[in-house]
């Protein structure tokens, strides 16, 4: 299963991550691959994070913080499917430390689609 790639939309490019299922050190190192993704592209993006039948560990959160703040220039918007209700906590946490409104988890893929295709933030 490919956990990194980039999918078409309505004309528009989605950077798709699959860490469903992963322990925490795959999470990292998934997390990794995208940033070098989103690096090398070096213009504003779209993320699409599925985190099915993940915990999401302090390790990994603050792993994740660390490594997003210089990126979030780059990306425009970020879309979480498949969150536990203590996951959507922590990513409310994530939020405010990063300082973007624009990470936000949906219960269903098709309405994370259809957020990051919108026009609107």
């Amino acid at each position: 299963m490919e956990r990194l790639k980039t999918i078409t939309v309505s004309g528009k490019k989605i950077i798709s991550i699959d860490y469903s299922g992963l322990k925490p050190d795959a999470m990292i190192e998934l997390f990794n691959e995208t940033k070098k993704l989103v690096v090398s592209n070096n213009k504003e993006c779209l993320l699409l994070a599925n985190f099915g039948k993940t915990f999401i560990t302090p390790q990994f959160v603050r792993h994740a913080e660390r490594e997003m703040t210089p990126l979030k220039h780059l990306i425009k918007k970020n879309a979480f499917i498949n969150l536990s209700s203590p996951q959507r906590m922590i990513l409310k946490g994530f939020r405010l430390f990063i300082g973007s409104e624009n990470y936000v988890a949906f219960d269903h893929y098709d309405e994370a689609i259809a957020y990051l295709i919108s026009e609107h933030d």
